[in-house]
């Protein structure tokens, strides 16, 4: 440990011990697990047809007579703009001059040092939006725009009403498998896919998961698991390290969401909502181009970022965007959890 003046007094020497960094937490639960597909554009806005078949009986009738007329595909367009999240930021001599580099005792700091962490702060606060805004299409059906710049919502605009379970989890008495089946019921209902769903997640707010889990019918369930049925560890956590308790449960898989991003709970007190896994575009994350001249017509990119420096040399500006909207293209798989008391 090296020996450096004290800044509180000149004539005395103190140990100089590592920098504590203080990073606030960017988990990114659905960009790891891949709920959201992606797809790059060429334009500003996501257009995409619907095509609808119907199946009907065939009735018989006397030979000679007219035959049932055949009925073709529903058809109908859906167009979204895409939003246009943009920051700035700048690198000027005094960040630059006279100042110590991180975590360092007497090194200078460098411009390339200072870029690099303002890069990397600005990348963060991409993968942190792109997270909340996730989460909010999935818990809300909205597209994704807190400043209004467009408005839109994935349900009412496709004529879907969501389904919504009340799991009553403050009566006793309550039959928490039947509600979750009536989750899985819901999804089988509205599976016009093509898919085969593989599996039920639930992400939970931590109020919700709370009193699933301290539920009569449910504590012994998460309190112990059958070893001769070679289930697995139900007490588990969700994530590499362990960061989302998780309880698997009547052909559910739920995980606690305590994470809070930049103040933004991701979801509500008190709800849950239900997700089918296996499906290859129920949810998909479109990305639009760069609002710049050289980038007009071309395939985009997930986030963009540029440095210009001054020609008097008294700055560096940064310029960073990302353009992308997060569409539930079958809202009707996604079901909203509640409960009353």
């Amino acid at each position: 440990m090296p020996i450096i003046r004290s800044y509180a007094n000149a004539f005395e020497v103190v140990d100089y011990s590592q920098e504590l960094a203080i990073i606030p937490n960017s988990w990114t639960l659905l960009g790891d697990v891949g709920l959201f597909s992606e797809e790059m554009l060429s334009t500003h806005t996501v257009t995409f047809e619907e095509t609808s078949s119907s199946l009907g009986l065939i009735g018989d009738v006397y030979r000679g007579s007219k035959p049932a007329a055949n009925k073709d595909d529903n058809r109908k367009i859906h167009s979204y703009a895409i939003p246009h999240f943009a920051v700035a930021d700048k690198i000027l001599p005094q960040d630059v001059q006279g100042k110590r580099a991180y975590g360092s005792q007497d090194t200078a700091e460098t411009e390339a040092a200072v870029m690099a962490r303002k890069m990397e702060r600005i990348r963060r606060n991409f993968d942190i939006t792109l997270e909340v805004a996730r989460f909010s299409t999935l818990t809300t059906g909205n597209a994704y725009a807190p400043n209004g710049t467009i408005a839109g919502n994935f349900f009412t605009q496709t004529g879907v009403t969501q389904t919504s379970v009340d799991f009553v989890l403050g009566t006793s008495t309550t039959d928490v498998v039947g509600k979750a089946e009536a989750v899985i019921a819901a999804m089988q209902d509205n599976a016009n896919t093509g898919d085969v769903i593989s599996g039920v997640v639930a992400y939970c707010s931590p109020e919700w998961f709370a009193k699933l889990i301290g539920h009569a019918k449910i504590q012994d369930a998460y309190r112990y698991y059958s070893a001769t049925a070679g289930q697995e560890v139900l007490r588990s956590r969700a994530g590499g390290a362990g960061l989302y308790r998780e309880f698997i449960y009547a052909g559910i898989r739920f995980v606690e969401v305590r994470t809070v991003l930049a103040g933004q709970r991701l979801i509500p007190a008190g709800e849950v909502v239900f997700v089918p896994v296996g499906t290859t575009d129920t949810f998909v994350t479109y990305y639009g181009p760069a609002n710049k001249l050289d980038f007009a017509n071309t395939m985009a990119e997930r986030a963009y970022l540029w440095s210009f420096r001054d020609p008097k040399g008294e700055a560096i500006d940064l310029d960073s965007e990302s353009n992308f909207l997060n569409v539930l293209r079958r809202p009707a798989l996604v079901v909203k959890g509640t409960t009353s008391n």
